[in-house]
């Protein structure tokens, strides 16, 4: 998997936590035991099987990021950024020569 498509790829947020941001209350912060978001590609069967385990899953679209990520490319002496804000950008940062 190349550095855009670790970034860009679906991944599984939890709610069983306490949220350091976010919110206007204390209430908007407290862990939701069982609730999680997953991408709206998730395919219905897991989704389902999610469900049979006690997890209350909702969708989005947007399940990560802003995202940054840096790959380090020893074969070619260089750095690749990776910034995964909605729309896929790459850029060379530099060379680590």
């Amino acid at each position: 998997m190349s550095v855009q498509e670790a970034t860009e790829a679906p991944n599984i947020n939890s709610n069983q936590l306490w949220l350091s941001l976010g919110g206007t209350q204390l209430t908007d912060r407290k862990p939701r035991t069982g609730h999680i978001l997953l991408d709206k590609s998730t395919p219905v069967t897991d989704i389902e099987a999610l469900k049979k385990m006690g997890y209350t899953p909702s969708l989005g679209t947007r399940t990560s990021g802003p995202l940054n990520a840096i790959f380090i490319d020893n074969e070619h002496g260089s750095l690749w950024e990776e910034v995964v804000i909605t729309e896929r950008i790459m850029v060379l940062a530099g060379s680590a020569n």
